[in-house]
């Protein structure tokens, strides 16, 4: 049996933000294909970890791998040296990410939004990527919704546009931090279904940063705990929810599991 690719390696990484340092030597193998959910209380570093993997801040030791390529720099005989700004971004292609807020052109259509970085970055036909875009506005069942300006949907609507223009870079990994988080309670679950249907038929190495339990339960094939910027537990998602080992993680499951 071939055992499973690495696609996420995380090696010995601290993080400050001045004198505050907010992620504790963090080590973490992430396998291609794998779904991660990374929960735990606010300030925990978690969505820091996240915005690491695709040096959007930068690490201060250690080292972060993605499909075998050190992310954000370039090693010359020995040595790490950082990568050009250009340089960077042409790695965070491999990248996807879906924040929080969901940094859509408003002068764009929801059809514009997602073909803009085909056409710009991986210099796709026009027409080529706007079939590609309908297509997957289809599937986040947003097709009657492609010539719609972001202020003419709703914050759902504008999420799941946001995860159809990631999708549409056909990105080795999709990073989400914390996607329902500034929605109103009743679009929560039409951005959790979009995200669980990508889990079930992409194919992708999916991380997660998330406040919904009953999500990770249902999706993750690992659940990892962090707490005061180091991980404190990880394991299949029954085995992290229901029976924690660590102290720290019962508190924080009986503070947000009722």
């Amino acid at each position: 049996m071939t055992a499973a690719h690495p696609m996420i390696e995380v090696d010995g990484v601290d993080k400050w933000f001045g004198n505050n340092q907010v992620l504790f030597d963090i080590d973490l193998q992430i396998t291609e294909g794998e779904t991660v959910c990374i929960i735990g209380p606010s300030g925990s570093g978690k969505s820091t970890l996240l915005r690491c993997l695709n040096h959007l801040e930068e690490i201060n030791t250690g080292q972060i791998r993605v499909d075998g390529d050190i992310i954000g720099y370039r090693e010359r005989r020995g040595r790490l040296h950082e990568m050009k700004e250009k340089d960077a971004c042409a790695q965070r292609v491999e990248i996807g990410m879906v924040f929080q807020q969901f940094n859509l052109f408003p002068h764009m259509t929801a059809l514009e939004n997602v073909a803009f970085a085909q056409i710009k970055i991986k210099k796709t036909p026009k027409a080529e990527a706007h079939a590609r875009a309908r297509t997957i506005l289809e599937r986040v069942g947003l097709a009657a919704r492609a010539d719609f300006y972001p202020s003419q949907l709703s914050g759902g609507q504008q999420q799941r546009v946001a995860i159809a223009r990631a999708v549409a870079m056909s990105p080795k990994v999709l990073l989400f931090d914390e996607p329902t988080s500034a929605l109103d309670p009743e679009l929560v679950g039409e951005v959790l279904e979009v995200m669980k249907d990508l889990v079930r038929t992409s194919g992708m190495t999916i991380v997660v940063v998330t406040h919904e339990m009953g999500f990770a339960r249902e999706v993750a094939d690992r659940v990892v705990f962090m707490a005061d910027g180091r991980i404190v537990e990880q394991g299949e998602p029954a085995a992290v929810l229901d029976a924690p080992q660590q102290q720290r993680t019962r508190e924080f499951l009986s503070a947000v599991i009722r």
